[in-house]
């Protein structure tokens, strides 16, 4: 059709299997026509051996051709009897009848079913518009509602960025004084390493010389005693040094217990800031 629209040859096979098959008949068609022309006899030998072999594939062709003919006649009287008989043809008009009956009842209750089926889809229709419309009414009030929380949404993500930036810089200053105040306890805490680390050397030097002394002051009273002990019987002069020494070791003494008090509080350590 849009061919013949266009203007164009006009096709003639619908299909390409049918150009096919058309041109494999064709050449079948050819190849019989030229083997027919073949078999054509040349002179007056081949014509006797031609008719020879014709008379019997005549009489086999006649005689299929009869037996279909036959066939087809047999067929033919049938029909005629068939079409001649008041009966069949009165039958087949009854059923014809009752055919035609039935497909206009068929008819009508399907153009029934169909004016049903379209009145509910009217009907149908009708509730689709109402509801589109109410849609519509629904869907501009959720646009109107969605551009209102959009801009609300807007203004509270502005108000939370303030918020955010604001609480960042505060967080920065007091990242800042934190450092600052770190540096300055970490001075401080050098600066106390320091002075205990002077006090307990002096604190060591201290023990050291009281302990140099100690033993000193020891040695003394030994020597003293071994006096005393050895010259129990000398004069009064040995007995008055002899308590001489003796005072001697008790201030040693208490001076000794001085240094140990004293090496005592540097020992302990001193009490931080």
């Amino acid at each position: 059709m849009a061919e013949e629209a266009r203007g164009g040859r006009r096709r003639e096979y619908a299909t390409d299997a049918d150009r096919v098959r058309a041109w494999r008949q064709r050449q079948k068609d050819k190849a019989r026509a030229q083997q027919q022309q073949d078999a054509l006899p040349s002179d007056p030998t081949s014509a006797i051996g031609t008719l020879t072999d014709a008379v019997p594939l005549l009489r086999r062709e006649a005689q299929a051709m009869l037996e279909t003919l036959t066939t087809i006649a047999s067929s033919i009287t049938t029909a005629t009897d068939l079409l001649a008989d008041p009966a069949a043809i009165d039958a087949q008009l009854r059923r014809v009848q009752a055919d035609a009956d039935k497909v206009r009842a068929d008819a009508a209750a399907e153009i029934a079913a169909l004016r049903d089926e379209l009145d509910t889809a009217r009907t149908e229709r009708a509730d689709a518009d109402a509801a589109a419309t109410a849609a519509d009414a629904e869907a501009t009030e959720a646009r109107a509602q969605l551009t209102a929380a959009r801009a609300e949404h807007a203004a509270a993500q502005d108000r939370w960025q303030q918020q955010l930036d604001q609480a960042a810089s505060t967080h920065r200053e007091q990242i800042v004084g934190l450092e600052h105040r770190i540096e300055l306890l970490t001075g401080q805490l050098d600066e106390h390493r320091e002075r205990l680390t002077r006090a307990i050397a002096e604190k060591d030097a201290a023990a050291a010389t009281a302990a140099e002394h100690t033993r000193r002051l020891e040695a003394e009273l030994t020597a003293a005693r071994t006096a005393t002990a050895a010259e129990r019987d000398r004069a009064e002069t040995a007995r008055a040094d002899a308590a001489a020494a003796h005072a001697q070791a008790d201030a040693a003494r208490e001076r000794i217990a001085e240094l140990r008090a004293e090496l005592q509080d540097l020992r302990t350590p001193p009490a931080r800031p």
